[in-house]
């Protein structure tokens, strides 16, 4: 099973379009012949680095992750285990999303990240005068120790920006990164926030690609990348941002998109597992967002935001058949 979630604000992606090139890479396996691992990573690389999966980062995605399922379930192993003999990390703490709700919901929201003792939040700002508001509601109710960063998906210019830091540390507020303040393709900008302020700066947006993360290498853009599985292309490309950034002195946050379910969720474990421990991880959400997972038990986490590694061969999850048939469309077959 594979997964992939497309953006078009992020890749361009329409979710038709994905569909539809996720069928052509599907009816593209007819007739190969896969001996082994290294013939499996060899097939993937040549065909990532097609015109269609570089278009669509999404259904490649998807298309690679069920590949490696396929393969490391014949096989008996967990899928990090293609890639490396021992995990990078034994667990994964996940932060807490704070998406834009109302005062209600947030007040909610805020409760239950206090009850499970998650100390690592993130809080979606779309509005200049709704930041600082929103940090001393979030510090008021779950303490001054918390790991707070902020996520504006491009939505301020770099004078907003750097307002919203500045009115945050003259209220003696501690903002641990900000992700994405500005437009994607201002790569100036993401740099000069990094460069005259205290505050970390996360590309998010700005960070897709392996030629993205060079530029961002070479110019000392930021501190750190978000890294999505699906709006990177998958797992060995997602391998290959997190070994380019770490190699750089970069941090790497384990990204998520809000609607995944626990394939993909699964999937950003084993990359944690491959890469790991990256700074921040996001995902595993499923429980909280979705009426219905499309797994038999959601891939999710525990007290402190604490989730256990995959061993499980594949993605380590199994996949409710009831679940699939209710919520799937079938839009293409080969035989």
């Amino acid at each position: 099973m594979g997964e992939g979630t497309p953006r078009d604000y992020v890749t361009g992606e329409s979710p038709k379009a994905s569909e539809d090139a996720a069928a052509d890479l599907v009816c593209g396996l007819k007739g190969q012949v896969i001996r082994g691992r290294d013939e499996l990573f060899q097939f993937l690389r040549e065909t990532g680095n097609t015109r269609l999966a570089c278009e669509y980062p999404s259904a490649f995605c998807a298309f690679e992750l069920a590949l490696l399922d396929l393969y490391s379930r014949r096989i008996g192993v967990p899928i990090w285990k293609l890639f490396r003999h021992a995990p990078a990390c034994d667990t994964i703490r996940y932060s807490a999303v704070l998406p834009l709700f109302d005062s209600a919901q947030r007040a909610n929201f805020l409760n239950l990240v206090k009850k499970i003792g998650i100390s690592q939040v993130k809080a979606k700002v779309l509005e200049r005068a709704q930041a600082i508001e929103l940090a001393r509601e979030i510090f008021r109710v779950l303490g001054q120790e918390t790991d707070l960063r902020f996520d504006a998906n491009a939505a301020f210019s770099p004078t907003e920006a750097l307002e919203i830091i500045e009115g945050l540390e003259k209220e003696g507020l501690h903002l641990s990164a900000f992700e994405q303040p500005v437009s994607k393709d201002d790569i100036k900008a993401l740099a000069k926030i990094e460069s005259v302020s205290s505050v970390p700066v996360i590309a998010d947006e700005s960070a897709c690609t392996s030629q993205d993360v060079r530029t961002i290498i070479d110019e000392r853009v930021c501190s750190g990348i978000s890294i999505r599985l699906s709006k990177c292309g998958g797992m060995m490309k997602s391998i290959q941002l997190a070994e380019m950034a770490s190699k750089a002195g970069l941090f790497c946050q384990l990204g998520c998109h809000v609607g995944e379910t626990s394939i993909l969720s699964a999937a950003g474990r084993h990359l944690a597992c491959i890469c790991g421990p990256f700074k921040y991880a996001e995902g595993s959400y499923s429980r909280f967002i979705l009426e219905r997972d499309v797994t038999e038990t959601p891939c999710d986490f525990g007290q402190g935001g604490i989730a256990p590694i995959l061993s499980e061969p594949g993605l380590g999850i199994e996949i409710s058949d009831s679940a699939l048939e209710a919520g799937s469309e079938k839009i293409a077959e080969f035989s």
